[in-house]
């Protein structure tokens, strides 16, 4: 301890050299590790980089543009993909009586858009719903999926009367609660199909009319931005006969030759008779002439004439879901 003592500012340099030494050790020891974790790091990039220039095609910066075009190829395909399968019209939330007062409104919408289009509707038509039309009181979990529908079925009339089909003879559903299953004819035997993707409703579609409306038909669901699927077509030749237009034939005009022209100062009996007047139309007597209007051209005649058809047509609804949902 005298030692110490006397050689205290001795002993106080060795163990600030000794901390220090401890303390430069550890930092070595850091940097050591530090070295080993970039050589690794530098081993994995290397042997990537050749795997890469080793590959087929070679990672060149012809390919690597390539692939990026490829890339926004895509992305502009997702954008024209959602674009074809866009969700439908979501329904508002009512009760009873607003869902009473919405399918009243929206049957009469129907009708009207069916007679500003030309299209013939069977009498008092309800589109499917015919029943609950004649009910005021509804389970509350068949009201949202019966709004839903309606939505739908809005969109498959504005396909069918922009194509202008001749008559709708009847628009099927699928059932979606307990009241359903006695609706009739109005639904069909069947149900929806629903899975991580989203919700396929089926519908049936009877109508009648010619080729080119059933070709404007399918048109319309395949240019739709909702997504239709048609899954099954039927087209049989219409056992009943479509309307026939009734043309209102004017009957030829008839034109009269007018008086001729007589000197009032020429003839005594001019003045006496009223024949001096120029130019003057005077009613037809017996045994004037007539000329009768030109003979329409005859029509060309008819080789082929088109029957109207009865189409059946089985199309699904797709909903999408949404990530959310």
């Amino acid at each position: 301890m005298a030692w110490v003592k006397r050689n205290l500012t001795f002993v106080i340099i060795i163990a600030v050299g000794l901390i220090a030494t401890g303390y430069c050790g550890y930092l070595l020891y850091q940097v050591v590790g530090a070295n080993a974790a970039v050589s690794g790091d530098y081993s994995s990039t290397l042997q990537q980089l050749q795997s890469a220039q080793a590959a087929t095609p070679p990672a060149t910066k012809e390919n690597i543009d390539a692939a990026k075009a490829d890339q926004q190829r895509v992305q502009q395909f997702l954008v024209d993909f959602r674009k074809s399968f866009a969700p439908f019209p979501t329904a508002p939330k009512v009760d009873d009586r607003g869902f009473v007062e919405h399918l009243q409104l929206i049957l009469r919408q129907f009708s009207l858009d069916a007679t500003n289009s030309g299209v013939q509707l069977p009498p008092d038509y309800a589109f499917g719903f015919a029943q609950e039309k004649q009910k005021v009181s509804f389970s509350p979990e068949c009201i949202g999926p019966w709004m839903q529908q309606l939505e739908e079925i809005r969109l498959i009339l504005r396909i069918l009367y922009t194509a202008k089909i001749n008559y709708l003879t009847q628009i099927q559903r699928v059932p979606v609660c307990a009241d359903d299953f006695s609706s009739g004819d109005d639904v069909l035997n069947t149900t929806s199909v629903s899975n991580q993707w989203g919700v396929v409703s089926p519908y049936k579609v009877t109508f009648r009319g010619f080729s080119t409306e059933v070709a404007s038909v399918l048109a319309g669901f395949a240019g739709s931005t909702n997504c239709f699927l048609v899954k099954y077509l039927y087209v049989t030749p219409s056992r009943e006969p479509l309307p026939q237009i009734i043309e209102v034939q004017q009957q030829p005009q008839m034109t009269y030759m007018p008086q001729p022209e007589y000197n009032p100062y020429s003839e005594g009996e001019g003045i006496r008779h009223g024949r001096g007047f120029r130019d003057r139309p005077q009613p037809r007597q017996p045994g004037e002439v007539l000329l009768a209007a030109p003979a329409a051209p005859t029509p060309p005649e008819t080789i082929l004439r088109e029957t109207p058809l009865y189409v059946t047509i089985v199309v699904d609804a797709v909903n999408l879901k949404t990530p959310d949902r």
